[in-house]
């Protein structure tokens, strides 16, 4: 006798009246919402999974952390190789001292041209000065010489000579740029205040300033690449799962491992729609570990979801069928331990 017949054979010792009553009993609790009674569902130990992954493409070096480890915010989990990074970094520490050498260098040569325009405009404002001294000199001398002439003690070529030179001198010093003083110092021809000549200095210099500013940003952005290559614990936790190991090329965003959080006393639920209105904030309910009968514990509803949302697979009485119900949020009475997603009966009063 096969399985199939012994099975047959069995169903058939069984009374029609019981397997209507089973045939009952399953239709209420489906009615029900698929829940053990009218004011029961289930309920689990809030856990909040928390995925660790690199920000940048790269492959796994090393991993620090065991499954079930217990991990502190900001403690190392993995590193990535940072051989790549660091090869750039190496670059661009190498055009940073350039562009510092270049800015230093341009410094002495521009300061040495703007100290020898300075001199240039210094001269040429001393010539202008000396020719208007010499030319008081002639005008002085030419009168003179012309009383003299007038009493016949001198020869009118002496005067004339002496008229020839105040002449050319004259027009020498009108060919000269004539302008206001800011004029004549735009055009090098008087001395500029230092303060002028600094700014001139400093506006030369600017576009190697800048080129040190861009090569100290890219190096900058580069060290927090490098150190973004270390993965880091985002919250205090337990490593709930390792998804790659030492050797593994990973993509930007590729989890590396997940660690799991709780709030301590929080349970969440998922309560059928027919059950909602005995499930209002501040609702008191009690909970019963599954697999324990005597233990009971004390809690109230603290948030009720406003939306109608599937229940997670883990929440179903039957995984393969789907089902919708609103999210509670109970907070147990004291500071009973749980686990994360540790599984309890929830009822209401």
């Amino acid at each position: 006798m096969n399985l199939k017949d012994i099975i047959s054979a069995g169903l058939s010792r069984i009374p029609a009246w019981l397997l209507i009553a089973l045939s009952a009993a399953g239709f209420w609790v489906l009615s029900r919402g698929m829940t053990l009674g009218p004011g029961t569902t289930v309920g689990y130990a809030e856990e909040l999974i928390h995925t660790v992954g690199p920000l940048q493409a790269g492959r796994l070096k090393e991993l620090h952390v065991m499954l079930g480890q217990s991990v502190k915010a900001g403690d190392v989990l993995a590193q990535l190789d940072p051989r790549p990074l660091m090869l750039r970094q190496n670059r661009l520490k190498a055009e940073l001292e350039q562009a510092k050498a270049q800015l230093i260098a341009e410094q002495d040569l521009q300061n040495a041209q703007l100290q020898r325009g300075q001199i240039q405009a210094v001269r040429a404002h001393a010539d202008v000065q000396k020719m208007r001294a010499e030319l008081r000199v002639y005008d002085q001398q030419v009168k003179r010489m012309e009383k003299l002439k007038s009493k016949q003690l001198i020869r009118a070529t002496d005067v004339e000579e002496a008229q020839r030179q105040q002449r050319a001198l004259s027009a020498d010093l009108s060919a000269r740029p004539k302008g206001s003083q800011r004029e004549l110092e735009l055009a090098g021809l008087r001395p500029r205040p230092k303060s002028d000549q600094e700014r001139r200095l400093d506006e030369r210099l600017s576009p190697y300033r800048v080129a040190i500013a861009v090569r100290e940003a890219e190096l900058a952005e580069l060290e927090l690449a490098i150190s973004e290559l270390t993965l880091r614990a985002p919250v205090d936790g337990v490593v709930g799962t390792i998804l790659q190991r030492p050797g593994d090329t990973l993509g930007a965003g590729t989890p590396v491992l997940t660690i799991v959080t709780t709030r301590p006393g929080y349970i969440v639920a998922f309560v059928p729609e027919r059950q909602v209105s005995h499930y209002p904030k501040g609702q008191p309910v009690e909970l019963r570990k599954i697999g324990v009968v005597l233990k009971v514990l004390k809690a109230q509803v603290i948030e009720l979801a406003p939306m109608v949302e599937e229940v997670p697979v883990r929440a179903r009485p039957s995984p393969t069928v789907p089902m919708w119900g609103r999210r509670i949020v109970i907070k147990v009475d004291g500071t009973t331990p749980l686990l994360p997603g540790e599984a309890f009966r929830v009822s209401y009063h």
